[in-house]
């Protein structure tokens, strides 16, 4: 028993004094440890940086050496001066007896505080170019990355591309990751939250200010110039949307992405459209089964964009808005949404089928299909019995007050919607049916004019 613990005492000492070298050496040779780690930086990218304060540290995260950066600028490709990146902290992990021996293999790091601007201008020039080409004479690095613990907290990303008109922000309060290389192919899986501050294409505003819990698993081939999304998670309120895919960038940018839907609703699914689309439903909710699918393939370049096709729909849903006693219940609807072209509207299609349901206890058909939606040409029957007071509690229209009565509806219409614009064009158009009003009464405009 003795002998034991005499052995654990040495070993206890030994452990002890190594890590007391180890901290005496990290002190000692600082400077020397950053002074080569920035050399060898300096062989890989081609724009200046900038740091403030530079420290090593064996405590932060023992038993690895830490190399700590603050106060970080990095600047763009591009020509002028401006940030590609700053931070207010950049730290990298690496194993002590490696740095020891020259070897600057970096198995984890952190970065807070983190904004990145990247830019494609005009000519299709990016701004993040910032790696220089390696040559056979130029020699290697002795800095290498198997980065299997990676944190970014505080992080924010600005994307603008002058061609497509696209402008991004992205804010995460925390991110988690891992990232593992073999033979220029990285296998990178992440998982934490991610808010999507502005997301503007054209002129449409899509999901902005809405935040995501992540569970990504990734495969990026630095030769082949692929990206591919194995089946990730993306979580928003109590719906969540499995991701899947691929981008190529070698020759064309190539996309083929593949969104679900699981455990979505009506609110969800409303707020994938463009803000100004949905500002006049975002109050709307629903229970029951609503199902979402979505498909973005094809070429993306300042000329051409890619194919964007959606299924949705529901089935025995009930809708309503929180506001008001009326509900749709009963509610079936098969939908569907493609463009060739998502960047033009004229080319796209909007479809929903089989809509039906109850409102206050009366039965509705209908049919709908929609083609483009600049000059929309518009297919639509409907039938059934509405209570018109049910109807305006369900979709308020603030020029109406005080509506009773019924109307029921046998109709169907064929034809373009500007078209009944003008007497002469009118006719072009096809109306078929009937619209019966049964004891109808409300009060109209701000005079309450009794109708």
């Amino acid at each position: 028993m003795k002998l034991i613990r005499r052995v654990l005492f040495y070993l206890t000492l030994l452990t002890g004094a190594a890590v007391i070298a180890l901290a005496i050496s990290a002190v000692l040779f600082k400077d020397r440890i950053i002074k080569e780690f920035i050399r060898e930086a300096n062989k890989q990218i081609n724009t200046p940086i900038t740091i403030k304060k530079m420290d090593v540290s064996l405590l932060d995260e023992f038993p690895r050496l830490s190399i700590v950066f603050r106060d970080v600028y990095v600047e763009d490709s591009q020509p002028g001066h401006y940030p590609l990146l700053t931070a207010a902290k950049i730290s990298f992990q690496l194993n002590p007896m490696e740095v020891w021996n020259g070897s600057y293999t970096v198995k984890g790091m952190e970065v807070e505080g983190c904004e990145a601007n990247l830019k494609i201008d005009e000519a299709g020039v990016n701004n993040y170019t910032i790696i220089k080409k390696q040559s056979a004479a130029g020699g290697q690095s002795t800095i290498g990355f198997e980065l299997s613990d990676v944190s970014l907290r505080g992080t924010t990303v600005h994307y603008i591309d002058l061609r497509m008109l696209q402008d991004f922000t992205f804010k995460s309060e925390k991110v988690l990751a891992s990232i593992h290389s073999l033979n220029d192919v990285y296998n990178i899986d992440a998982e934490g939250q991610l808010t999507a501050e502005k997301l503007t294409i054209g002129e449409n505003n899509y999901l902005n200010q809405k935040s995501f819990d992540i569970k990504s698993h990734l495969v990026y081939d630095d030769l082949k110039k692929n990206l591919t999304i194995h089946p990730s998670d993306l979580g928003l309120k109590t719906s969540a949307f499995s991701v899947t895919g691929t981008y190529r960038w070698k020759d064309k940018n190539i996309i083929d992405l593949t969104t679900t839907g699981k455990n979505t609703d009506l609110q969800t699914l409303l707020s994938l459209l463009p803000e100004s689309k949905a500002r006049n439903f975002e109050k709307y909710r629903s229970r029951g089964d609503v199902y979402f699918k979505a498909r973005l393939n094809g070429e993306i370049s300042s000329s051409v964009s890619p194919a964007l096709t959606v299924d949705f729909g529901f089935k025995d849903a009930t809708l309503y808005h929180p506001d008001y006693k009326t509900k749709i219940e009963n509610a079936n609807l098969t939908g569907s949404f493609h463009s060739r072209d998502v960047s033009d509207l004229t080319k796209a299609v909007l479809v929903l089928k089989a809509v039906n349901g109850k409102l206050n206890d009366e039965d509705f058909h209908a049919n709908f299909a929609l083609q483009d939606f600049t000059d929309p040409e518009v297919v639509l029957d409907f039938k059934g019995k509405i209570d018109a007071r049910s109807l305006l509690d369900f979709y308020p229209v603030s020029s109406f007050k005080y509506v009773s009565g019924a109307v029921v509806v046998d109709i169907a219409f064929d034809g373009k919607i500007n078209l009944l614009k003008h007497r002469s064009t009118a006719q072009r158009v096809s109306t078929l049916g009937t619209v019966d009003m049964e004891h109808i009464n409300l009060l109209y405009g701000d005079e309450h004019i009794p109708l």
